[in-house]
């Protein structure tokens, strides 16, 4: 069967016109040489010893056909013995007392030369190519001189801003996600940190007490409440002027005669009515014009600071500071949280559509991490290439995990025609050594 393939693959080499002219010709000596060499030595050799033994032809005439014999043979066995040879180098592929080269060589020769040094062939191309062919430290400065190369092109900046700029833009509300819970809770342990009990009360120690402890401040302030209170004297008329009515009307009610007859709401209408209002609000707003009630204002809160201190010293106000806190700790916590919700998308949208942004990158950011990388490739980018490149142990394990049959296809397809020439060169060898032989 084999033998069979090996002539069909030489017929469609001599078929194929696209193939070399000595290709073609070495493939038709072998197609000759071949049938030949099995013939002469399992038929022509065999039915020689029995003419000769039977003495079924004339003298001159075996004689003649034993000197051509004898060159022939030669011939095949030198044509042979190339054929064997080559093929003991790949066969049998795997460890094998019935294949025929293992019972032509009784057992002794059970696996071919490549397949069975796999490994050791492995292991010495692997330190010959490392060390003849491919230096590792070569490859390793080729790559890196090709990565720094690459990081220099301004393509790559820019195309690394513009991938930068896609992620952000689509993964932006991710990215809030993700920033939110930890810029609400640093801002939370901020606010935590700044809002204490002891913090509070040396504020209002510390700010409130002392401006309220200035005459001047008292007295600036006592000014703005006086004038607040006298621009809003109309509105406090109207109010006076309903709160008279109705506790009049209540007053009224309660006397069996006038409440019985419904006049309640009549005569405290009256009542209100027949008060001048206008004079009233006058006398008011000329009453909060007066300095002594500005300079009363203003006592009233030194008196206010004095016992704000006196309160903030003793330990009632500690359970009251320490209330306020936790309150204005709640309320700026939900309302950080429901602002950072609001403007956190927002502010990363500003971020990254904003051209200053990207000019920063540009001319800070990307030049100097494009050095420190080149720095990086050419150091120590260089030094991990090598370690992790182990080319000889690569090649190691290519051939190891190589299939031998595979391997020899590949050789027999590409060096056909050599290998063809060995043989067909050991025939003639041999027919000229036997030709040799027969003039001696």
């Amino acid at each position: 069967m084999f033998l069979l393939k090996e002539f069909q693959k030489r017929i469609q080499i001599i078929r194929d016109s696209s193939k070399s002219r000595e290709k073609r010709v070495f493939a038709l000596l072998e197609l000759i040489f071949a049938p030949l060499s099995f013939c002469t030595i399992f038929i022509f050799l065999p039915v020689m010893i029995l003419l000769t033994r039977k003495n079924c032809l004339e003298p001159e005439t075996l004689g003649m056909l034993n000197a051509f014999l004898r060159v022939l043979l030669a011939a095949s066995v030198g044509y042979l013995t190339n054929f064997i040879a080559l093929e003991m180098i790949f066969k049998p592929f795997h460890p094998s007392k019935k294949h025929v080269l293992s019972l032509l060589t009784l057992g002794f020769w059970k696996q071919g030369l490549v397949p069975k040094n796999k490994d050791q062939l492995g292991f010495e191309i692997g330190r010959q190519v490392e060390e003849k062919l491919l230096d590792p430290q070569t490859i390793a400065g080729d790559l890196t001189a090709a990565a720094v190369e690459f990081l220099q092109k301004p393509e790559t900046m820019s195309g690394f801003r513009q991938g930068a700029g896609r992620i952000l833009n689509e993964h932006k509300n991710q990215i809030a996600d993700f920033l939110l819970p930890h810029v609400e809770n640093s801002l939370a342990e901020c606010v935590r940190g700044l809002l204490t009990s002891k913090n509070i009360k040396e504020l209002s120690q510390k700010m409130f007490v002392p401006l309220l402890e200035s005459e001047k401040t008292r007295e600036t302030i006592a000014s703005k409440i006086a004038a607040g209170l006298k621009s809003q004297a109309p509105q406090f008329m109207e109010t006076l002027r309903v709160m008279v009515h109705e506790y009049v009307e209540s007053f009224l009610q309660k006397n069996p005669l006038l409440g019985s007859f419904g006049l309640a709401g009549s005569l405290a209408s009256g009542f209100v009515s027949f008060v001048n209002w206008s004079e009233v609000q006058e006398k008011i707003e000329q009453k909060l014009s007066d300095p002594e009630i500005v300079k009363f204002l203003g006592d009233e809160m030194a008196n206010l600071g004095e016992e704000g201190k006196k309160w903030l010293d003793s330990p009632d106000s500690l359970d009251s500071l320490e209330k306020f806190r936790s309150e204005l700790q709640e309320h700026l916590r939900v309302f950080l949280k429901e602002y950072l919700e609001l403007q956190m998308p927002l502010w990363l949208t500003q971020i990254q559509e904003s051209p200053e942004l990207w000019q920063w990158v540009d001319a800070e950011v990307m030049p100097n991490a494009r050095k420190m990388l080149e720095i990086w490739v050419q150091a120590d980018g260089k030094k991990m290439i090598v370690e992790k490149l182990h080319l000889s142990k690569r090649i190691q394990e290519a051939v190891q995990k190589q299939d031998v049959e595979e391997f020899y296809l590949m050789i027999t397809n590409v060096a056909a025609q050599q290998l063809g020439a060995i043989q067909v060169l050991g025939f003639f060898l041999g027919g000229i050594v036997g030709l040799i032989q027969l003039l001696l």
